[in-house]
């Protein structure tokens, strides 16, 4: 199944199973998201007929986008589940003296939140937890192994899957009651490939943006 055939399905699950029930609460969200990768020197993927030295870390940046769920209130805590995919790039590879192809990081991932209530009602922090699908080249894979004459890495990206995971937290302003304003929303995880080449590339990541839902 494509990348792009797995967001849909996902997608549309969460729509189907939010339907079934008029006392929770859906919504939808969009966010400006920048990323941190770090871990990269070490990486098994490092390319050998490269010889020059290696930045540790990549910072691709992009767009969030996402569905969630409120489905079960326990005293000031209302449990549901979230449902997100990010396209994140950088014209800056891992390369310090070549910028290759740059650096991407495209995720879909579905995990569960939690929002309190506090007792300014219009405050409402929350945090979560994510698994999913994370696909990169680290910023240092590309198609064209070794440097060029003119001194230019390969640039045609070759894409890795991986095990993603994240721990969340962010808070919400309530703006109309339709409307919400992310004033900001930290996380942090990781990159775990599948396969041979194991390894661990952290990530630290902040997003801020608007949060539409229906009302209570």
């Amino acid at each position: 199944m494509s990348f792009r055939k797995a967001v849909l399905l996902l997608l549309a699950i969460v729509a189907l199973v939010s339907a079934t029930s008029a006392h929770a609460q859906f919504g939808a969200y969009g966010m400006f998201t920048v990323d941190r990768l770090s871990n990269i020197a070490s990486s098994p993927e490092q390319n050998p007929n490269v010889t020059s030295a290696r930045s540790n870390s990549v910072d691709p940046l992009g767009g969030t986008g996402g569905v969630y769920y409120d489905f079960k209130k326990l005293g000031p805590v209302t449990l549901g589940a979230d449902l997100r995919g990010s396209i994140l790039t950088t014209k800056r590879g891992a390369y310090e003296k070549f910028n290759g192809g740059g650096a991407r990081i495209y995720s879909v991932l579905g995990g569960v939140r939690a929002v309190f209530h506090t007792p300014l009602a219009p405050l409402k922090p929350y945090v979560q937890g994510s698994v999913g699908l994370g696909r990169s080249d680290y910023g240092l894979l590309y198609s064209e192994a070794g440097v060029t004459d003119n001194g230019i890495v390969g640039n045609s990206p070759i894409l890795r899957n991986n095990f993603e995971y994240e721990g969340l937290a962010g808070l919400d302003i309530k703006l109309l009651p339709i409307l919400d304003y992310r004033v900001a929303e930290f996380g942090y995880g990781g990159l775990d490939p599948f396969g041979n080449n194991s390894h661990n590339y952290p990530i630290k990541q902040v997003s801020m943006g608007f949060v539409f839902h229906l009302p209570f």
